[in-house]
């Protein structure tokens, strides 16, 4: 059974690697209960976001099943949405942020190989529980996050080659370490290595090596344990300098004369084209001629007589080169055309993509396909949700003052800000220019005017920095419930229009569509 859960956890990690996925505990659970159950074995940890769905009330499992949870902390996301959106005061915003600050330094800790780091995570605990600070609390929420994001522990594999080590606690890894190394085995790892060393000294090209070289390969031999030491270390970096200054020396002798060779041939091909007179029968002989060169094999010197033979077979004048020549200057100009209708495909299939190239936000195209899936959700089960169209304030006006540059930065910044600020549920993309467009699923019109407001403010003091200039950033935000229309086409026009209103109204503020 262990050898087969083995088996499992090898393939996991390949797939990680192969489709190049975070190394995260989120993404290796959910990749190993995807291998298991392909080779047949039902596991209880992978059957436990099932479990807890069961336990759950039905309307919270159809709005599951819509949202496609797949594991522990997807399930945690979205409950803990359902929260917030019930709670209006600060201190259910405490609550929240508390939980995933909780669930980031328990992810962290699971992945570390350090006591002391688990240690630090229970104490961690225990300050929260007095310390009821929410921007504090967010500070280290994110710098966890990142941490555990970032952090990569299979560098610790390159050492089991040479020296097998428990990776379970770093000061027993450390302690494995040193025992292998001190261990009477090292002169055995060290005559393996020396014979190693003594080939990358020796030039591979140059036939000359100097005295020096000859001692120390000469010590290595005889006293390999001295490669341990500083100073062979030395000479033996020095040594491999001169090798690779030796070799480029002696290859730069060689090809210096094999490009005297290339020059006369390309002198004799342009009298070819100039006279265009050269039979197919001696072509095909070149051709052959070329085929027989051997760059593995063969020494410079009978390289050099290959191409001086065949220099002097191109002498020979073709009368159909000419011809062809200019059949292929037809077939280049061809392909240059259809090269360019690829490029040119290429770039509009760019544009159809779902990713904004600046923001990196959804693009439009995604936008719409997300509000397809709302509406279904909304036709299907009666789960409400509301938009937000956001539009930055005379960004004319930075453009021309600032330069297109500038205005391609705060679109970029204004991605990033309004990414950070929403929920995981929520869906945030460029509809256009400097308009975005935020789906809010099941948040009510109340809801998402309170959440409007805080993007509003938050955009209004946040730092827009342009070559150590800052820009002052202001945005108008319209909002819409699909409930209080009668159609997603609705709903949106009505968003848009609201938007146009909070624009004609000065600026800087938000306006909701309160009546059908």
């Amino acid at each position: 059974m262990s050898t087969k859960i083995n088996d499992i956890i090898k393939e996991s990690i390949k797939r990680i690697q192969k489709e190049k996925i975070s190394f995260t505990p989120a993404n290796y659970q959910e990749i190993f209960c995807k291998v298991a159950k392909e080779k047949g074995f039902i596991l209880e940890d992978c059957r436990r976001v099932e479990k807890y769905i069961q336990k759950l009330d039905r309307t919270l499992k159809n709005e599951i099943k819509n949202f496609k949870v797949k594991n522990l902390d997807e399930l945690f996301a979205f409950l803990s949405s359902r929260l917030s959106r019930s709670l209006k005061s600060e201190s259910g915003e405490i609550v929240e942020a508390l939980y995933v600050l909780v669930r980031r330094v328990l992810q962290a800790t699971s992945v570390l190989h350090n006591k002391k780091a688990k240690e630090l995570s229970d104490y961690s605990l225990e300050k929260l529980k007095t310390k009821n600070d929410l921007k504090v609390i967010g500070e280290l929420k994110d710098k966890w996050f990142d941490f555990l994001t970032s952090y990569d522990d299979s560098f610790l594999n390159k050492i089991d080659a040479l020296c097998p080590a428990d990776k379970s606690d770093l000061e027993k890894f450390v302690n494995n370490i040193v025992k292998c190394l001190s261990s009477n085995n090292d002169k055995d790892i060290y005559k393996k290595l020396a014979p190693l060393v003594v080939a990358t000294l020796a030039p591979s090209i140059a036939s000359n090596v100097d005295d020096e070289l000859a001692a120390i390969s000469y010590e290595l031999k005889n006293s390999p344990e001295i490669l341990a030491t500083d100073s062979i270390q030395d000479d033996i970096k020095k040594m491999i300098k001169k090798r690779v200054e030796l070799d480029k020396k002696e290859l730069k002798k060689k090809f210096s004369e094999v490009d005297k060779i290339l020059v006369e041939i390309e002198k004799r091909l342009l009298g070819l084209i100039d006279t265009s007179n050269v039979s197919n029968k001696n072509v095909i002989k070149v051709r052959d001629e070329l085929r027989d060169i051997d760059f593995k094999t063969d020494t410079f010197e009978v390289v050099q007589k290959k191409l001086i033979g065949i220099a002097d077979a191109l002498e020979f004048e073709t009368r159909t080169l000419n011809e062809k020549m200019k059949e292929n200057q037809e077939v280049i100009k061809k392909l240059k055309l259809r090269n360019e209708k690829l490029e040119h495909a290429l770039e509009l299939a760019k544009k159809e993509g779902k990713e904004d190239f600046l923001t990196k936000l959804p693009s439009r195209r995604a936008l719409d396909d997300e509000l397809k899936k709302v509406e279904e959700a909304y036709k299907r089960y009666k789960i409400d949700y509301s938009v937000c169209f956001v539009d930055i304030d005379h960004f004319k006006t930075i453009n021309d003052t600032y330069g297109h540059d500038a205005g391609d930065i705060v679109l970029s910044a204004l991605g990033k800000v309004l990414k950070r600020y929403t929920r995981d549920v929520d869906f945030t993309g460029r509809y256009g220019g400097e308009e975005f467009l935020i789906i809010l699923p099941s948040t009510e019109l109340n809801s998402a005017i309170e959440f409007a407001n805080k993007i509003k403010d938050i955009i209004a003091n946040f730092k827009f920095i342009y070559k150590n200039e800052r820009i002052d950033v202001k945005v108008s935000i319209g909002v819409s419930e699909r409930k209080l229309n009668s159609s997603l086409q609705e709903t949106i026009k009505k968003a848009d229009e609201m938007l146009y209103k909070a624009k004609k109204e000065g600026r800087n503020r938000v306006c909701p569509a309160l009546n059908k």
